[in-house]
């Protein structure tokens, strides 16, 4: 073989090799930018309100896909807060345990938090229906596309938190519903902390609550759980608006066999709040 064609071959060697790498590049940068803009959701809400609470994905598998989030763990035992990566149970015993990987978890929502708005607190906020309003003025502000999903981070000082958390269950385990005037609830004054919140629009009813959930933990990791109510004097609150979505079901005969097109939206309510 001439000299001239071997450097032509090789020419188109590395210029293949090149362009594979190119695609290599843009294909793995668009998946990650997808996966930045994903909210990632395990399974249904009305799965989790008819007593599907046995876990389905490592706590591991889950901050693969999100460094902010909220959900409860196997057998329903606790609120989970996901903040900076690190994952952690508010117990219904008042405490707050940070997770192992190898823990499950039946019923979560996690995305990478990437903040697109951010405000100061200006006014003091007396209620959750405060919050939730402030958090809701955010959205008009910011884009007023309230069509698409959102998760949002307020820290600050806290006159007072009202927070609660579920205990684990046993089978045959019971609805949600009858489960939820078991739930101790704990009063807090005076600390600093973060609300993690999610947003799902209303045509995500039975996939997951519509509106606003709101889980708290303290800035020492000593208190959390599910928020009902809180004062805040001041602080700060960042939006991050997600358009894409990821769903993951369990592979198990309980879950085929629920009906989880019902509507449970009344049940939901009251599960929420503070009835």
């Amino acid at each position: 073989m001439k000299i001239q064609s071997i450097k032509r071959t090789v020419s188109v060697a590395v210029m293949c090799l090149y362009l594979l790498i190119v695609t290599i590049s843009c294909t793995t940068s668009t998946a990650l930018e997808r996966e930045d803009d994903t909210l990632y959701q395990i399974s249904l809400l009305n799965a989790l309100m008819l007593g599907d609470y046995d876990g389905i994905v490592t706590v591991d598998e889950f901050l693969l896909h999100g460094d902010t989030g909220i959900g409860t763990f196997d057998t329903l035992d606790g609120e989970m807060i996901l903040i900076d990566g690190e994952v952690y149970k508010a117990t219904y015993t008042g405490e707050v345990v940070k997770q192992e990987g190898s823990e499950t978890i039946p019923f979560a929502i996690t995305a990478h938090f990437d903040s697109e708005f951010e405000k100061i607190i200006e006014r003091e906020l007396h209620s959750i229906e405060d919050i939730k309003e402030l958090l809701d003025a955010a959205i008009v502000t910011h884009e007023n596309d309230f069509n698409s999903f959102y998760a949002a981070i307020i820290r600050g000082d806290f006159s007072m938190v009202h927070i609660r958390s579920v205990p684990p269950q046993e089978k045959p385990y019971r609805k949600l519903s009858a489960i939820a005037s078991t739930q101790p609830e704990f009063i807090h004054n005076d600390i600093t902390g973060t609300i993690i919140a999610f947003r799902f629009p209303d045509y995500m009813d039975k996939i997951n609550l519509p509106g606003w959930h709101l889980h708290f933990i303290s800035d020492d990791r000593t208190i959390g759980g599910h928020l009902l109510d809180a004062t805040i004097p001041s602080g700060s609150l960042a939006l991050d608006a997600k358009r894409n979505f990821s769903l993951v079901l369990p592979e198990r005969d309980s879950f085929a066999q629920l009906p989880v097109s019902a509507d449970l939206g009344s049940q939901t309510v009251r599960v929420e709040g503070k009835e």
